[in-house]
C-alpha cells in the first residue's frame, strides 16, 4: 500500500512537472514541444485519478484538479495572448 501511494506521488510530482513545462513552452511560443507535454501530462491524469490500487479521497482529488486548472489557466491566457499576436502579424504582413 505504501508502495502504491509512493508511486502516486511520484506520478503527481511528474503531472506538476510538465504543467510547469507547458507553461514555459507558452511562454517560449515552442508550441510543438507545449503540444507533447500536453499528450503525455494527458496519459499522466488518466492513470493518476483512474488508479485501482490506492483511490485518492475525494478531496484530495478536488484539490489536485484546482491545482491543475490554476496552472492551465496562465497556459491558457499565455496561448490566447499569442494567438492574437500571431493575427495581429499576419494582418500586417497582408498590408
Amino acid at each position: 500500500m505504501k508502495d502504491s501511494r509512493e508511486r502516486l506521488e511520484r506520478q503527481w510530482q511528474e503531472i506538476l512537472n510538465l504543467s510547469t513545462q507547458m507553461r514555459e513552452c507558452a511562454e517560449k511560443r515552442d508550441w510543438n514541444s507545449l503540444q507533447n507535454a500536453i499528450a503525455t501530462r494527458e496519459l499522466l491524469l488518466l492513470c493518476h485519478f483512474e488508479d485501482k490500487d490506492l483511490s485518492l479521497q475525494l478531496a484530495e482529488k478536488i484539490a489536485r484538479i484546482e491545482k491543475l486548472r490554476e496552472l492551465d489557466g496562465v497556459v491558457l491566457e499565455l496561448t490566447s495572448n499569442n494567438k492574437n499576436l500571431l493575427a495581429n502579424e499576419i494582418l500586417k504582413l497582408q498590408k
